[in-house]
């Protein structure tokens, strides 16, 4: 009885292997469906990263216009938090300069 039990398994196991190997037209075709599945996880990737851009433009011009009415009401706040405002403002409004490439 248990020599039957070990003898099934054995041929399970071995079925099972022969249903794991794969010919080359499979491999082939798994191959092409990967490379389809990255291609558009890509450019799903792309369409997030320039969401994620126009979002943080938003974001950035939105704390512009507050800090600007902050300015408008300079007299309900404190001269520190003021000048701070003030210096975020001109470095959000100042465009950094490139430096020249240097050619060897």
């Amino acid at each position: 009885m248990e020599k039957k039990k070990v003898e099934e398994k054995k041929n399970v196991e071995k079925q099972e292997v022969k249903k794991e190997k794969l010919t080359y037209d499979e491999l082939n075709n798994v191959c092409h469906q990967l490379s389809e599945q990255a291609r558009n996880l890509y450019q799903q990737l792309q369409v997030a990263n320039q969401k994620l851009e126009e979002a943080n433009l938003t974001n950035a011009f939105r704390r512009l216009d507050y800090l600007f009415e902050i300015l408008d009401k300079y007299k309900f706040f404190a001269e520190d938090f003021i000048a701070q405002c003030v210096n975020e403002i001109t470095t959000i409004m100042t465009i950094p300069e490139q430096e020249p490439e240097k050619e060897d």
